[in-house]
């Protein structure tokens, strides 16, 4: 039995929407990697997917965008994970290379001027920080490549004082469900 045109086209176009709202969803939500030396060792940690750009606004609080990036550290005993959250202006949109440079102070890295980043927080694990050893970077920056409503990309570099170097890039999606 044939099926006529008036069947076979509306079947086609429902078969390409789900396939494609399917391979939409199956996107990755967060691609990058932390490359470099870090306690005098060779790294290559890959970003964790739950990596992402978030928007928060609650009743009664100010707007919050930051991008939220988790890194993996594979054979780091002493570090159970790796990231930062960049804190942004409200409403912040970089359609051409930004580089904000970080220095530290009182045990963590600042931006050196009232900028596109408002807010630099470096993580270890759960809890927010920096390793003892190798202490808080010396010097930071973040280039930002591209920062959208739904989705940043940039790169991060530490430099440490004991030589120990990291770039980290990412390229995030906004978080479902924020």
């Amino acid at each position: 039995m044939a099926l006529s045109p008036r069947t076979v086209l509306p079947l086609l176009a429902c078969g390409f929407c789900v396939s494609s709202c399917y391979w939409l969803d199956n996107l990755p939500r967060a691609s990058g990697e932390c490359t470099g030396t870090h306690q005098g060792r060779r790294v290559h940690w890959p970003i964790e997917e739950r990596s992402s750009l978030v928007h928060r606004s609650g009743p009664g609080e100010l707007p919050d965008t930051f991008i939220a990036l988790s890194y993996t550290p594979e054979d780091e005993p002493v570090l159970e994970g790796f990231g930062v959250d960049i804190h942004l202006v409200d409403g912040a949109r970089v359609e051409e290379d930004r580089t904000v440079s970080l220095r530290p102070r009182e045990g963590q890295l600042v931006p050196v001027e009232p900028s596109l980043v408002s807010r630099w927080v470096g993580n270890i694990g759960a809890a927010s920080g920096y390793l003892s050893v190798p202490g808080v970077p010396v010097e930071g920056s973040v280039t930002l490549d591209e920062v959208t409503a739904v989705a940043a990309e940039g790169r991060f570099d530490y430099r440490y004082a004991d030589g120990a170097q990291l770039t980290c890039t990412f390229e995030v999606l906004e978080a479902s469900g924020e």
